[in-house]
């Protein structure tokens, strides 16, 4: 039990920084969206998309196998040389990768369609983040989850200040006022996490512990690119294939539609104790039902969006921000199969066969790349959001199948989440066409009863527990007069 309560103390320290960190990116929608013109907006926009996907190529993901040999050292003084090592060969890799993308600074430049200088400024931000994880990776197994918290959530506050005394004083190019601010703070934090790598540093180089970083680290670039991939390769061949506007505008409805992400990410860090515990016991019945439940409530969250995103981006952005809010409907239908995808994805963590999830990604990414590549260009930011939606449902079946007939472990039955999915997609699609009416009114009213039906639809198996639950709130108790 007191091992339990340690797993929640800790869960419930990222759990509060996840939440800020997700709630700052709201609120500063209306103040970016007033302070940056649509292109300056879609500029940054595609900028933080590069540097999501060059943050592990440059040091070729090295800097992620501290965290696993802390519990594989001898003693502190054998984990002091394996930070060195990884911190030496992860900076050695970062100078060399860094002196190449310069050489062709101007090329990828024009690949992305972003100015030449702010290509430069890639380099520092993910120098910054490549410290930040060093950080996280000495600290996260020995427990030590306030201070990361603490240090994530100084890091996207004083980007934001920053950022937004940068843009108050440039007069025009406003984008760099964002990505300054976000410099500035990343140096502040820097000293910070180098003053607490430092007692875990021991400046050797062993080979031993290369070859161990090596053979943990580099299967798993792929995994953690291709999840990158299928978020951002669209927002950049948009800004590439289009224009930035339409970027920046495809960003901002993959945002809203992204709190259906954040739903999904709280679920899985609460629930996550009692997977293990029912794996553990085979209690195959209870797990079936809770995943049931969950899958349900990321539907309910994505049919809310997709009915209403229309005004929660109306009430954080400027409205010639707004024009792929439309697009909502379409991109959470991704969100609800990243769901299903999880469910048999986090076996192969269980079984200890991660091969299969790199895998999983990998192909579900060479899809969203090739679907991007053709329908963007034709089909411009509603291409994108459809190939979204595919990656996500292949990257579901893939996950699936790999599950049942490869690793041959306990699977959930699909016709379990498929059954509440037939039932409501055509609700979704409504929806998305119910977006475009030219009458508000009638349109409100139309989304609010869809809702209504699919909240419904999904919860009447539930009602007699809702009610029961509805009365202890609202009914007050004889000793509580």
């Amino acid at each position: 039990m007191a091992k339990f309560v340690e797993i929640i103390k800790h869960g419930r320290n990222y759990l509060i920084a996840n939440l800020a960190t997700k709630a700052l990116a709201f609120i500063s929608i209306p103040i970016y969206t007033r302070l940056l013109t649509t292109e300056d907006f879609g500029i940054v926009s595609v900028f933080l998309g590069v540097v999501g996907i060059l943050n592990n190529l440059f040091t070729l993901g090295t800097d992620c196998a501290v965290s696993r040999y802390y519990f594989d050292k001898k003693n502190n003084i054998d984990f002091k040389s394996f930070v060195g090592t990884s911190v030496i060969f992860s900076f050695g890799l970062f100078i060399i990768n860094s002196l190449i993308f310069c050489f062709f600074a101007k090329e990828i430049a024009s690949m992305v369609k972003l100015p030449v200088y702010v290509i430069y400024l890639i380099i520092p931000v993910v120098f910054i983040n490549v410290m930040g994880l060093m950080f996280e990776q000495i600290y996260n197994p020995q427990k030590k989850s306030l201070i990361i918290a603490k240090s994530s959530l100084y890091r996207v506050y004083l980007g934001f200040g920053f950022s937004i005394i940068f843009i108050l004083i440039l007069s025009h190019e406003k984008f760099y006022g964002q990505i300054f601010g976000q410099i500035v703070a990343g140096i502040f934090l820097s000293l910070f996490w180098i003053k607490k790598i430092y007692p875990y540093f021991k400046f050797v180089f062993i080979k031993k512990h290369l070859r161990y970083i090596l053979i943990y680290s580099l299967p798993l670039i792929p995994y953690s690119m291709s999840g990158v991939l299928i978020e951002q390769f669209g927002k950049l061949t948009i800004g590439r294939s289009v224009s930035l506007s339409d970027a920046g505008y495809y960003s901002l409805a993959l945002s809203i539609s992204g709190l259906v992400a954040i739903i999904i990410s709280v679920a899985h860090q609460a629930w996550n104790p009692f997977y293990f515990e029912y794996m553990n016991s085979k209690n195959y019945n209870q797990h079936d039902n809770d995943q049931n439940r969950i899958f349900r409530i990321t539907i309910i969250v994505a049919a809310f969006l997709a009915a209403f995103g229309l005004e929660v981006g109306l009430l954080l952005a400027k409205s010639n921000f707004t024009g792929a809010l439309y697009l909502i409907p379409i991109m959470v239908i991704g969100y609800v199969f990243y769901q299903l995808a999880y469910v048999y994805m986090r076996n192969f963590g269980y079984t200890r066969k991660t091969i299969y999830s790199t895998l999983t990604v990998c192909v579900s990414s060479i899809i969203n790349i090739l679907i991007n590549l053709y329908a963007i260009p034709k089909y411009g930011e509603i291409g994108a959001a459809i190939s979204f939606v595919i990656s996500y449902i292949s990257m579901a079946f893939i996950a699936w199948f790999f599950n049942k007939y490869i690793i041959k472990f306990y699977t959930t039955p699909l016709k379990l989440f498929l059954f509440p999915l037939i039932w409501v997609s055509p609700f979704f699609l409504i929806l998305y066409f119910i977006n475009i009416l030219d009458n508000y009114v009638l349109s409100i009213i139309l989304r609010m009863f869809i809702f209504i039906s699919i909240c419904i639809i999904l919860l009447w198996k539930e009602r007699s527990t809702i009610i029961q639950l509805l009365k202890k709130l609202l009914i007050k108790s004889p000793t509580s007069k």
